[in-house]
C-alpha cells in the first residue's frame, strides 16, 4: 500500500470516528483491497478469506467511533482481519473441514508429476534443514505441526509459543545459509 494511500484511510477512519459518513467510500475503497489480499493469504482460500475480509471490515467500519486517530488506521483493520482469520480457521478446525477449491484446482498430466517431482525436492531440502538443527528445535517444530497434542513437551502454551518462535527463527536461518532467501 502506498503511502498516500494509507494516509487517505487514516484521514478517512479519523473523519469516520468524528461522525463524518461521508467518509465511508473512501475508507472502504481503501482497506478492502488490502484486507482481501490479507485474509486471502492468512486462511489459505479465496472463499474464507473473502469470508473473512468482509467481517472484518464490518467490524473495523462499525467501531469506527472507538478508533484512535494516533494509532494507524491500515495496522488497526489488519488485526481485526487476522482475528477473523484465526476465527474461520478455527471454525474450520472444529468442523474438520476439506477445501474443495483444492481437490478442483489440482493439476493433471505433466504438471502433476513436475509438481510432485518439485514438491519432492523442496520436502527433501526441508528435511535436510531439519536434521542439521538442534535435536530440540526439530523436535519442537515437528510437534507443532503435526498436530498431534501428545508430542507437544508438558510445558505452558506461553513457553511452548517462545520455544516455537526460537526453533522456527534458527530453521530460517539454517535454510538461508544453504538455499538463499525464503
Amino acid at each position: 500500500m502506498e503511502r498516500a494511500q494509507r494516509l487517505a484511510v487514516q484521514d478517512g477512519m479519523r473523519r469516520l470516528a468524528d461522525g463524518d459518513r461521508s467518509a465511508f467510500d473512501p475508507v472502504f475503497a481503501g482497506l478492502w483491497p488490502v484486507l482481501r489480499a490479507f485474509c486471502r493469504r492468512a486462511t489459505g482460500s479465496d472463499a474464507d478469506g473473502d469470508d473473512a475480509a468482509q467481517e472484518a471490515l464490518v467490524k473495523v467500519l462499525a467501531r469506527a467511533s472507538s478508533f484512535d486517530p494516533e494509532r494507524d488506521a491500515v495496522t488497526w483493520a489488519l488485526a481485526i482481519a487476522a482475528w477473523e482469520c484465526r476465527t474461520i480457521r478455527k471454525r474450520a478446525a472444529r468442523r474438520r473441514e476439506h477445501r474443495l477449491e483444492q481437490a478442483a484446482d489440482a493439476p493433471s498430466g505433466e504438471a502433476a508429476a513436475d509438481e510432485a517431482a518439485a514438491s519432492r525436492q523442496l520436502a527433501s531440502a526441508a528435511v535436510d534443514v531439519l536434521g542439521a538443527l538442534d535435536p530440540r528445535d526439530a523436535a519442537t517444530i515437528l510437534a507443532a505441526v503435526g498436530g498431534d497434542p501428545d508430542a507437544r513437551p508438558a510445558v505452558p502454551a506461553a513457553t511452548f509459543r517462545k520455544r516455537l518462535e526460537r526453533a522456527l527463527g534458527r530453521l530460517r536461518a539454517a535454510w538461508r545459509a544453504r538455499h538463499g532467501a525464503l
